[in-house]
C-alpha cells in the first residue's frame, strides 16, 4: 500500500526486500520505480546515502542501522512495523546527518476517513488472497510459511 500511496502522491518509488522473490510483482504489479534487493552488497553500498524517506515495515529482528545508512542527509524514517526484540541504534549515524527517525499507529476516524478518500480518488486498493471459512486452516499454514501475496481475507458470505 506504502507503494501505492507514493505513486498516487508522484514520488519516486523503491520497494527495499532481501532476496528477489517480490521484485517482480514490486516493478510490474505495484509500479515501483525500483527495486533495491539487500542482500546484494554492491547494490546496497551505492544506495547508501540516497533516501529521503523510509517507510519502514519490517516486523522481524533485522539490522536497523544499515537501512538508516541509506537515508540521505535530513532523510527520515516511519516505522510502523515492530520487531519482537530491541534493536540497537547507532545514534552517530543520526547526528552528523540529521536524520529522523519516528512511528506511526493508524490514525483516527478523521485520518482513515481521509485515506479512505485518497484511495476512492486514486482507485487504490489492496491486494488480497480471498479465502473462504473452510479454507481457514490451509491459509493459516501458508501465513506461517510466509506464502501469503500481501494479506489473507475471510469471506464470511461463504461460510
Amino acid at each position: 500500500m506504502g507503494v501505492k500511496f507514493g505513486k498516487a502522491m508522484g514520488c519516486h518509488t523503491t520497494v527495499i526486500s532481501r532476496g528477489i522473490s517480490k521484485k517482480t510483482a514490486a516493478l510490474d504489479k505495484l509500479k515501483a520505480d525500483a527495486y533495491l534487493d539487500m542482500k546484494d552488497d554492491d547494490a546496497v553500498k551505492a544506495a547508501f546515502g540516497t533516501f529521503d524517506f523510509i517507510l519502514n515495515t519490517i516486523s522481524a529482528d533485522y539490522d536497523v542501522n544499515l537501512y538508516i545508512s541509506l537515508l540521505s542527509f535530513e532523510g527520515k524514517m516511519i516505522f510502523v512495523g515492530v520487531p519482537p526484540n530491541k534493536q540497537p541504534l547507532d545514534l552517530g549515524g543520526l547526528i552528523f546527518q540529521r536524520k529522523v527517525l519516528g512511528g506511526s499507529l493508524i490514525g483516527g476516524i478523521k485520518e482513515t476517513q481521509e485515506m479512505l478518500d485518497f484511495c476512492g480518488k486514486h482507485n487504490i486498493v489492496c491486494d488480497i488472497e480471498l479465502v473462504t471459512a473452510d479454507k481457514i486452516d490451509e491459509m493459516y499454514d501458508r501465513v506461517v510459511k510466509a506464502d501469503v501475496q500481501y494479506r489473507a481475507v475471510i469471506d464470511m458470505t461463504k461460510v
